[in-house]
């Protein structure tokens, strides 16, 4: 025997409830107090062998008491309510709200005027459904369901263990929801109209964000698309992009007590967007297919096209391509009532609605689910959708549109005795397209290439890796994005890059190291500006997580010059160009020694160093000169009729350019004063013209000797160095 509460109308008249009996054969017990003793006494079940337990009791008078509870007949709870009339306690009809159901407390402001709290589940159908408030009012005639809150701050577990009214229009409800695993208060007020949630200590006070795609039209016009949660209704959530920050949109929603998910965005224009995904009940069930579109003003809902309840019961739109304003396909997935599983579902925009298109027809009598996930086209008859065939364990899945219909098209796997799926694609060329998903039961990175011929498996970063989403901008150059998870919780971002020769994992971002962080889409409007979206974990509360990657402007290298001391003349410096044509032809004396001077347009910040990469010499000293924009690197070892290359690395400015990489060349060819690659009679010459001249800036070339005056000594050099010339 076991009493849960107890309640008193006077110090003569109390009641206090629980349940008689052991597991399988509870019955509901209470027990008055007239006083002086307590008598108890055990209800009798409404069916056989169903257990009855008690949990909460409250009366309005000696003749009018409330008790509930929940009944279980072995397979499922459902809410149990007795009512006391001053003679007798019998069951009154209670609604659920569930498969499962459980009342924890009862509390009334009149006779008319009942409130009874507790939860359901549907755990038993998906176990992936979480726990929902359950709400009872009764009006004095029947007890009925009423709406829990709409705005409720998770999407996790939610159970109502407690109320308390103070009039008809002041009602508290207490409990706790479970994010992360881990119990946080919950508050719910009643004002007399509706139910809504209070901000309670310890619960994040920003609600659930999701991002789940992203597409851009320029690198100041982007849109990302996911949802967010305030309690058990998640509404979608649109961003934009203006190339300054990202601001939240007004996003359509179908009806007040439905869920909205959108999980992808695509645009023709800046006036033509769209924006798949689906709606749902409370208890993400009942699922329809959701469209929105983008007009250049506002985005407004535009519904998929309709279809036969009789043998579809659900649909879920998961990825949208468009080849043109009156050409765009979406996919996803349909539930259907014959043997009840998932097909893929097709759907065709042609400028005015959106259609049904049938999938492979031999999809539709597999007895497995087959979802699509994701969807491409490079043109009117070339399209391409990927996702899972939903075989012990699921494989790959992949249809192709030909112009005239969808056909599967065989898709590798890793291994056939694990999960394999594809979850992204995206095409350069109609031959050349990526596909992007996961293998080995979610634990690996899951790549596959088409070439125009077949699909294969391509060598990828890997190790706790999911591919969620890949966008390609040339042959050469792809993202995939997804999450990365560590040997110990949580995930990190994973992004990899494909350079036309293989993938690579890339260096990306994270909110924190002891924060999930997770990527579901990528985009890119150039090559030097890309845009990956997903969600990141603040305490118990997902927020949305947005990575920009914009590659800081290149350095800019005003001029390159050798620069040698003549004599007590001065510094003069020959302009070495950056295509190369610029020739030095002064002697580097006995050791090979001449000076590079880089400038820059702005003032240098660092330089990691400079080498020789081509030709020969080597570096003996290098840094910043006495003007911040120049760079001196000093050489030795520098041998006649070569080119010398000189590189410098991670060139940063003031102004926040960088460059990994700046070159600079020199011809070195001694007595070619001329600069033509050659030395020759012309050379000599020249140099014989301008012997006992002063040095000016117009013929320092001829004191090739760098001894600050030209004579005999230049003319000797440059006739030894007759008919020798740059390779």
């Amino acid at each position: 025997n076991v009493f849960n509460a107890v309640t008193c109308i006077s110090a003569s008249n109390c009641w206090a409830v629980g349940y008689s009996g052991v597991a399988g054969a509870k019955s509901s017990l209470v027990a008055s107090w007239d006083g002086t003793v307590w008598t108890a006494s055990a209800l009798p079940n409404q069916i056989s062998a169903q257990e009855n337990t008690l949990y909460s009791v409250v009366c309005n008078s000696a003749s009018d008491c409330w008790a509930v509870g929940d009944s279980y007949d072995g397979t499922v709870h459902q809410t149990l309510i007795e009512q006391w009339n001053g003679t007798s306690w019998t069951s009154a009809v209670a609604p659920n709200g569930g498969v499962d159901n459980y009342l924890s407390q009862v509390a009334c402001n009149s006779t008319s005027d009942c409130w009874a709290v507790g939860h359901s589940s549907n755990a038993a159908v998906d176990p992936q459904l979480f726990d929902q408030d359950l709400i009872l009012h009764w009006n004095g005639s029947v007890w009925l369901l009423s709406p829990a809150p709409t705005d409720q701050a998770t999407t996790y577990a939610n159970d109502l263990a407690g109320i308390a009214c103070a009039s008809g229009s002041e009602c508290w409800a207490v409990g706790s929801i479970q994010p992360a695993g881990s119990g946080r208060p919950l508050i719910a007020r009643w004002d007399g109209t509706l139910w809504t949630s209070v901000a309670a200590p310890d619960v994040p006070a920003l609600p659930s964000n999701f991002l789940e795609g992203v597409t851009c039209v320029s690198e100041s016009n982007c849109w990302a698309v996911g949802f967010d949660f305030y309690g058990v209704i998640a509404r979608g959530l649109i961003l934009h992009w203006d190339g300054t920050a990202w601001a939240i949109q007004d996003s359509p929603n179908t009806a007040v007590d439905r869920s909205n998910y959108l999980s992808e965005v695509t645009c023709v224009s800046a006036s033509d967007c769209w924006a798949v995904g689906q709606s749902s009940d409370t208890l993400d069930r009942a699922r329809q297919a959701l469209a929105m579109h983008w007009d250049g003003v506002s985005w407004s809902i535009s519904s998929p096209s309709p279809v036969d309840t009789s043998q579809v019961v659900e649909t879920a739109l998961e990825s949208v391509a468009c080849v043109s304003t009156s050409d765009c396909w979406a996919v996803g997935f349909a539930g259907i009532t014959q043997t009840p599983r998932l097909v893929p579902w097709i759907q065709h925009w042609n400028g005015q609605a959106w259609t049904s298109f049938p999938a492979p027809p031999d999809q539709y009598v597999q007895t497995a689910d087959h979802i699509l996930y994701g969807v491409t086209c490079t043109s009117t008859s070339d399209c391409w959708a990927v996702g899972e065939q939903g075989t012990v364990p699921a494989q790959t899945l992949i249809d192709h549109w030909d112009g005239t219909s969808w056909s599967e098209v065989t898709s590798p796997n890793v291994s056939t005795d694990q999960v394999n799926i594809l979850s992204a694609v995206t095409c350069v060329s109609t031959t050349d397209c990526w596909a992007v998903g996961s293998s080995d039961n979610y634990n690996q990175a899951l790549v596959e290439r088409w070439d125009g011929t077949s699909w294969s498996i391509v060598p990828s970063p890997q190790t706790g890796n999911i591919l969620n989403a890949v966008t390609c901008l040339s042959a050469s150059d792809c993202w995939a994005a997804g999450p990365y998870y560590t040997p110990n919780p949580p995930a990190q971002t994973l992004l990899i890059h494909w350079d036309g020769t293989s993938w690579t994992k890339a260096t990306s971002p994270n909110t924190s190291a002891t924060q999930s962080n997770n990527l579901a889409g990528i985009a890119c409007a150039s090559s030097s500006d890309c845009w990956a979206v997903g969600d990141y974990w603040q305490g118990g509360s997902p927020q949305t997580l947005t990575l920009h990657y914009a590659p800081s402007p290149p350095v800019q290298l005003t001029g390159v010059v050798s620069r040698k001391v003549h004599g007590s003349v001065g510094t003069f410096d020959i302009d070495l160009p950056l295509d190369g044509s610029g020739i030095e032809c002064r002697s580097s004396g006995a050791n090979g020694d001449y000076t590079l001077v880089f400038t820059f347009a702005y003032n240098l910040t660092s330089i990691a160093g400079a080498s020789v990469t081509s030709g020969d010499g080597s570096v003996s000293s290098s840094a910043v000169g006495s003007d911040p924009h120049q760079y001196l690197v000093n050489l030795t070892g520098v041998t006649n009729a070569q080119t010398t290359t000189v590189s410098l690395s991670n060139v940063a400015d003031s102004a926040g350019d960088f460059s990994p990489a700046v070159a600079g060349q020199m011809g070195v060819l001694l007595g070619d004063v001329n600069g033509t690659g050659r030395v020759d009679s012309a050379d000599v010459s020249l140099v014989r013209q301008q012997s006992l001249q002063p040095l000016t800036s117009s013929n320092f070339r001829e004191d090739v000797n760098a001894s600050g005056r030209i004579d005999a000594a230049d003319v000797s050099i440059v006739r030894q160095q007759t008919l020798t010339s740059l390779p």
